[in-house]
Protein backbone atom coordinates (compact mmCIF):
# COMPACT_ATOMS: atom_id res chain seq x y z
CA UNK A 1 0.00 0.00 0.00
CA UNK A 2 1.30 3.04 -0.59
CA UNK A 3 1.13 6.20 1.12
CA UNK A 4 0.62 9.46 -0.03
CA UNK A 5 1.10 13.12 1.34
CA UNK A 6 2.55 16.30 1.64
CA UNK A 7 5.45 18.39 2.89
CA UNK A 8 6.10 22.29 3.21
CA UNK A 9 3.79 25.11 2.66
CA UNK A 10 1.52 26.35 0.16
CA UNK A 11 1.92 29.66 -1.60
CA UNK A 12 -1.16 30.95 0.69
CA UNK A 13 0.31 30.05 4.31
CA UNK A 14 3.72 31.17 3.42
CA UNK A 15 2.25 34.38 2.35
CA UNK A 16 -0.45 34.60 5.10
CA UNK A 17 2.61 33.85 7.72
CA UNK A 18 4.51 36.66 6.31
CA UNK A 19 1.90 38.95 6.46
CA UNK A 20 0.96 38.60 9.76
CA UNK A 21 4.57 38.39 11.33
CA UNK A 22 4.96 41.49 9.36
CA UNK A 23 1.96 43.06 11.37
CA UNK A 24 3.42 41.99 14.85
CA UNK A 25 6.51 43.15 14.29
CA UNK A 26 4.82 46.73 13.03
CA UNK A 27 3.24 46.80 15.87
CA UNK A 28 6.32 45.97 18.26
CA UNK A 29 7.96 48.97 16.56
CA UNK A 30 5.13 51.38 16.66
CA UNK A 31 4.43 50.97 20.26
CA UNK A 32 8.39 51.57 20.79
CA UNK A 33 8.60 54.46 18.92
CA UNK A 34 5.71 55.85 21.12
CA UNK A 35 7.22 55.01 24.11
CA UNK A 36 10.30 56.60 23.14
CA UNK A 37 8.27 59.69 21.96
CA UNK A 38 6.58 59.79 25.65
CA UNK A 39 9.65 59.98 27.38
CA UNK A 40 11.37 62.70 25.30
CA UNK A 41 8.46 63.86 26.82
CA UNK A 42 8.52 63.87 29.92
CA UNK A 43 12.44 64.46 29.77
CA UNK A 44 11.37 68.24 28.43
CA UNK A 45 9.09 68.59 31.11
CA UNK A 46 11.70 67.39 33.77
CA UNK A 47 14.47 69.51 32.70
CA UNK A 48 12.55 72.93 31.90
CA UNK A 49 11.56 72.10 35.52
CA UNK A 50 15.16 71.67 36.57
CA UNK A 51 16.38 74.75 34.96
CA UNK A 52 13.66 77.18 36.49
CA UNK A 53 14.96 75.14 40.31
CA UNK A 54 17.80 76.70 39.12
CA UNK A 55 17.73 79.92 38.79
CA UNK A 56 16.10 80.05 42.56
CA UNK A 57 19.18 77.81 43.55
CA UNK A 58 21.92 80.60 41.40
CA UNK A 59 20.18 83.40 43.44
CA UNK A 60 19.77 81.67 47.01
CA UNK A 61 23.94 81.38 46.11
CA UNK A 62 24.51 84.82 44.96
CA UNK A 63 26.08 83.05 41.41
CA UNK A 64 27.94 85.80 39.80
CA UNK A 65 28.43 86.02 36.32
CA UNK A 66 31.06 88.98 36.28
CA UNK A 67 34.76 88.82 35.42
CA UNK A 68 35.55 90.81 38.44
CA UNK A 69 36.55 93.86 37.36
CA UNK A 70 33.17 95.10 36.10
CA UNK A 71 31.79 98.24 38.09
CA UNK A 72 27.32 99.00 37.55
CA UNK A 73 25.85 99.12 34.37
CA UNK A 74 26.56 102.74 32.60
CA UNK A 75 29.87 103.50 34.95
CA UNK A 76 32.96 103.16 32.79
CA UNK A 77 35.24 102.56 35.62
CA UNK A 78 36.48 99.76 36.61
CA UNK A 79 36.84 98.39 40.50
CA UNK A 80 37.55 95.17 41.89
CA UNK A 81 34.87 92.59 42.88
CA UNK A 82 33.30 94.06 46.21
CA UNK A 83 34.46 97.22 45.54
CA UNK A 84 31.42 98.69 43.60
CA UNK A 85 28.67 99.90 44.60
CA UNK A 86 26.96 96.87 42.64
CA UNK A 87 24.65 93.95 43.94
CA UNK A 88 23.82 91.12 42.53
CA UNK A 89 20.35 91.01 43.28
CA UNK A 90 18.83 87.44 41.02
CA UNK A 91 17.31 86.61 37.59
CA UNK A 92 15.32 87.36 35.15
CA UNK A 93 13.26 84.97 33.11
CA UNK A 94 11.32 85.65 30.03
CA UNK A 95 10.25 84.23 26.50
CA UNK A 96 8.67 85.89 23.42
CA UNK A 97 7.53 82.27 21.24
CA UNK A 98 7.45 79.77 23.71
CA UNK A 99 10.37 77.70 22.42
CA UNK A 100 13.38 79.83 24.31
CA UNK A 101 14.05 81.36 27.45
CA UNK A 102 16.27 84.14 27.82
CA UNK A 103 17.74 83.73 31.51
CA UNK A 104 19.57 87.33 32.37
CA UNK A 105 20.89 88.02 35.54
CA UNK A 106 19.55 91.27 37.66
CA UNK A 107 21.94 94.08 39.72
CA UNK A 108 21.34 96.83 41.90
CA UNK A 109 22.89 100.35 43.05
CA UNK A 110 23.49 100.63 46.45
CA UNK A 111 21.30 103.42 48.07
CA UNK A 112 24.27 106.59 48.49
CA UNK A 113 24.91 107.34 52.25
CA UNK A 114 22.48 109.31 53.88
CA UNK A 115 19.82 107.51 52.06
CA UNK A 116 17.32 106.12 54.19
CA UNK A 117 16.57 102.11 52.53
CA UNK A 118 13.19 101.31 53.71
CA UNK A 119 12.42 97.75 55.27
CA UNK A 120 9.90 96.83 52.91
CA UNK A 121 11.39 94.70 50.24
CA UNK A 122 9.28 95.85 47.51
CA UNK A 123 10.37 99.29 48.09
CA UNK A 124 13.40 98.23 49.15
CA UNK A 125 14.32 96.33 45.46
CA UNK A 126 13.07 99.81 43.51
CA UNK A 127 15.43 101.97 45.84
CA UNK A 128 18.29 99.44 44.63
CA UNK A 129 17.24 100.32 40.96
CA UNK A 130 16.93 96.56 40.24
CA UNK A 131 18.00 96.43 36.67
CA UNK A 132 19.57 94.04 33.82
CA UNK A 133 23.52 92.91 34.46
CA UNK A 134 25.58 94.12 31.14
CA UNK A 135 27.29 90.31 31.18
CA UNK A 136 26.34 88.18 28.88
CA UNK A 137 22.84 86.26 30.18
CA UNK A 138 22.19 82.21 28.55
CA UNK A 139 19.87 80.99 26.68
CA UNK A 140 17.82 77.73 27.14
CA UNK A 141 15.79 75.94 24.00
CA UNK A 142 13.09 73.12 25.64
CA UNK A 143 14.46 69.86 24.49
CA UNK A 144 12.78 67.67 21.54
CA UNK A 145 11.26 70.22 20.25
CA UNK A 146 8.53 71.03 23.06
CA UNK A 147 7.39 74.51 23.44
CA UNK A 148 4.96 76.43 25.84
CA UNK A 149 1.41 77.07 25.43
CA UNK A 150 -1.07 79.01 27.73
CA UNK A 151 -3.52 76.99 29.47
CA UNK A 152 -6.82 75.72 27.21
CA UNK A 153 -5.48 76.06 23.54
CA UNK A 154 -2.10 76.37 21.62
CA UNK A 155 -1.33 80.11 22.11
CA UNK A 156 2.68 80.77 22.20
CA UNK A 157 3.31 81.22 25.93
CA UNK A 158 4.73 84.45 26.92
CA UNK A 159 5.74 85.69 30.28
CA UNK A 160 7.94 87.44 32.33
CA UNK A 161 9.63 86.06 36.09
CA UNK A 162 12.07 87.91 37.92
CA UNK A 163 13.10 86.20 40.88
CA UNK A 164 14.97 88.82 43.42
CA UNK A 165 16.68 88.67 46.43
CA UNK A 166 15.66 91.20 48.98
CA UNK A 167 18.59 93.59 50.19
CA UNK A 168 16.64 93.82 54.09
CA UNK A 169 15.48 90.79 54.44
CA UNK A 170 17.36 88.20 52.37
CA UNK A 171 13.65 87.04 51.26
CA UNK A 172 13.72 85.48 47.91
CA UNK A 173 11.01 87.47 46.11
CA UNK A 174 9.11 86.03 42.72
CA UNK A 175 7.33 88.86 40.66
CA UNK A 176 5.28 87.18 37.84
CA UNK A 177 3.55 88.48 34.52
CA UNK A 178 2.15 85.41 33.11
CA UNK A 179 0.97 87.38 29.96
CA UNK A 180 3.88 88.70 28.07
CA UNK A 181 7.20 89.39 27.99
CA UNK A 182 8.88 92.46 29.06
CA UNK A 183 11.68 94.31 28.03
CA UNK A 184 15.01 94.74 29.86
CA UNK A 185 15.02 97.93 30.10
CA UNK A 186 11.05 97.94 32.05
CA UNK A 187 11.90 95.50 34.44
CA UNK A 188 10.92 97.67 37.31
CA UNK A 189 7.61 97.30 35.97
CA UNK A 190 7.66 93.92 37.62
CA UNK A 191 8.60 94.98 40.73
CA UNK A 192 5.15 95.41 42.67
CA UNK A 193 2.76 93.69 44.75
CA UNK A 194 0.45 92.69 42.12
CA UNK A 195 3.11 91.02 40.28
CA UNK A 196 3.83 89.48 43.45
CA UNK A 197 0.32 87.62 44.18
CA UNK A 198 0.43 86.06 40.36
CA UNK A 199 1.48 82.74 39.38
CA UNK A 200 2.32 81.35 36.01
CA UNK A 201 1.08 78.16 34.63
CA UNK A 202 3.20 76.87 30.88
CA UNK A 203 1.59 74.17 29.28
CA UNK A 204 4.37 71.92 27.41
CA UNK A 205 3.10 71.40 23.89
CA UNK A 206 4.79 67.96 22.48
CA UNK A 207 4.26 69.44 18.49
CA UNK A 208 3.54 65.63 17.40
CA UNK A 209 6.20 63.63 19.81
CA UNK A 210 2.59 62.24 21.15
CA UNK A 211 -1.42 62.64 21.10
CA UNK A 212 -1.68 62.09 24.67
CA UNK A 213 -2.88 65.08 27.24
CA UNK A 214 -0.33 67.77 28.27
CA UNK A 215 1.86 68.48 31.11
CA UNK A 216 2.15 72.14 32.86
CA UNK A 217 4.95 73.44 34.67
CA UNK A 218 3.83 75.76 37.50
CA UNK A 219 5.39 79.04 39.40
CA UNK A 220 3.75 79.48 42.33
CA UNK A 221 2.56 82.87 43.61
CA UNK A 222 4.83 84.32 46.25
CA UNK A 223 7.29 81.84 45.20
CA UNK A 224 10.43 81.72 47.76
CA UNK A 225 12.56 78.25 46.64
CA UNK A 226 12.87 75.94 44.05
CA UNK A 227 10.38 74.05 45.51
CA UNK A 228 7.62 76.06 44.05
CA UNK A 229 7.99 75.03 40.49
CA UNK A 230 5.75 72.42 40.33
CA UNK A 231 4.92 70.26 37.51
CA UNK A 232 0.92 68.76 37.14
CA UNK A 233 0.15 65.95 34.79
CA UNK A 234 -2.72 65.96 32.28
CA UNK A 235 -4.84 65.15 34.67
CA UNK A 236 -4.58 68.13 37.38
CA UNK A 237 -3.25 70.48 35.27
CA UNK A 238 -5.04 73.18 32.99
CA UNK A 239 -4.11 72.57 29.86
Amino acid sequence: MRLSGRSGFTIIETMLFLGITGLLIMGVLVGAGTSINIQRYRDSVSSLQSVLQQQFSDVINVSNDSAGDRACYGDSSIRARGQSDCVILGKFITTADGRQLAIKSVIGYIPPAGLSVTTDDINALQQYSAQISPTTGQTYDIEWGSSLVKPGGNTPMTFAVLILRSPVSGVIRTFVNPDATVGDADISTVISQLSLSKSAEMCVESNGLFTGGKSSITVSAGATSASAIDTRGEATSGC
